[in-house]
């Protein structure tokens, strides 16, 4: 996705000044075989109703119009707008990821990891033709006719589990699932840049925080206008939305033309969860039991050591990565409740854990040491020999509260198995 795909492409609506959101949409073909990228379409998006009332929501802390506290009618929005959007998670509307009736509470106005964080495609967005897109209505909630990116009557293979979610919720009798959603391929980016006649998609003339007036401190002031607008990179794979279009008894043609940007928040799965066990007290614990400079029996270290342990064995009652036939990971687990134990009578041994913990029957923690002697970082082999065959038969993400904040129909683009789609998504605030 970090190509130059389009340095030589103009803006022709840059120039249109309507005082609203707007989305602008670039969909380039690439062909695998070859690297050659062309552009497919270009042009304008709606911001929906659902798109806009999100938007206030969060800029005014109001209620998000879902249910916060299961079986209590009290927490339901209905009191900060006139008009309760259904989220996509209701039957009425699509019926995907978690049911509503057993969202996780939210302790705020609206969750804090509520945001757009994926999309959703289908071909209900041109006429008969393929070409003429189909109008577009501010009304809209969903897309006019959805296709899963992935349907399989198990689970997810856990190497791609973590790029889709949104599954079609069905009967009992069902075996397969359906996964509409897919995640960006990369995190949304905020630009700021000084725009000029004819100006290239991919220019970038950047604002700095020096510009900004009335009393510049650079002295320039410059007065000709910002552009200011969040991009997103998306991708269509070989892999995604195929096996819809192949399944047994389909005669549709595979091709897709419709798109919508959607906000929600997870219930996280258990890859997730040790993802963040890693990150938030893991690591953290590594460089401090690494740390030759600290006094690990000082009770400031010694208690954050702890709350680093108790976090770790606290996530792994949910995953139970002891039970996991990787004898690397039960021996870390193993150590960890030692530990525990050993910080409950009020010392540890720092330099036998820091052996422990590196050794290549542990997850083979190697430290880096600054000149004067002081801990740089660490590395360790903990997500190696969590291998993705241990979240084969684990829970995945689930969406909840899914809101559809943006819509764009475009000509119909065909699915073959040696392209792929790369989609540029901007959002102008101008």
């Amino acid at each position: 996705m970090n190509k130059q795909l389009n340095a030589n492409d103009m803006l022709p609506f840059a120039d249109v000044h309507n005082g609203r959101l707007k989305g602008v949409v670039q969909v380039y073909r690439e062909d695998k075989k070859t690297g050659k990228v062309s552009l497919w379409e270009e042009s304008e998006n709606i911001i929906p109703i659902s798109g806009y009332q999100w938007i206030l929501m969060k800029m005014f802390g109001l209620y998000l119009d879902s249910p916060h506290n299961n079986g209590n009618p009290s927490e339901n929005l209905s009191k900060d707008t006139t008009v309760v959007i259904p989220d996509l998670n209701d039957a009425g509307v699509f019926q995907l990821g978690v049911d509503p009736a057993t969202y996780s509470p939210m302790s705020g106005n609206i969750s804090s990891d509520h945001f757009v964080q994926g999309f959703m495609i289908g071909n209900g967005g041109s006429g008969e033709d393929n070409i003429s897109t189909k109008n577009t209505d501010y009304s809209f909630i969903k897309l006019r006719n959805p296709i899963p990116f992935q349907q399989t009557q198990s689970k997810l293979p856990a190497s791609i589990a973590d790029k889709y979610t949104g599954v079609l919720r069905m009967g009992e009798s069902s075996f397969t699932n359906s996964y509409f959603i897919k995640k960006f391929d990369d995190v949304p980016k905020i630009y700021h840049s000084w725009w000029k006649e004819g100006q290239r998609w991919d220019y970038v003339d950047p604002v700095t925080s020096d510009d900004l007036g009335p009393d510049a401190n650079n002295g320039v002031g410059k007065t000709n206008r910002i552009e200011t607008y969040v991009e997103c990179k998306l991708s269509v794979d070989e892999d995604d939305c195929i096996g819809y279009f192949n399944h047994q008894g389909s005669t549709q043609t595979a091709y897709v033309n419709e798109l919508g940007l959607v906000a929600y928040d997870a219930k996280l799965g258990d890859r997730s969860i040790a993802n963040n066990m890693y990150e938030s007290y893991i690591k953290p614990l590594m460089t401090l039991i690494f740390d030759n400079t600290l006094d690990h029996n000082s009770a400031d270290i010694l208690s954050k050591i702890s709350d680093y342990v108790d976090s770790i064995v606290t996530l792994n009652d949910i995953l139970k990565l002891e039970s996991y036939e990787q004898t690397n990971i039960d021996e870390f687990i193993s150590i960890i409740n030692i530990l525990e134990r050993d910080i409950e009578s009020g010392s540890i041994d720092q330099p036998a854990f820091r052996d422990t913990f590196a050794s290549v029957t542990n997850i083979e923690v190697k430290p880096y040491y600054n000149q004067d002697g002081s801990l740089a970082y660490t590395t360790d082999k903990f997500s190696d020999y969590i291998k993705n065959e241990k979240f084969d038969n684990m829970s995945t993400d689930e969406a909840q509260r899914i809101k559809m904040v943006t819509y764009y129909t475009f000509k119909s683009i065909p699915l073959q198995s040696n392209s792929r789609l790369l989609i540029n998504y901007r959002i102008y605030a101008n």
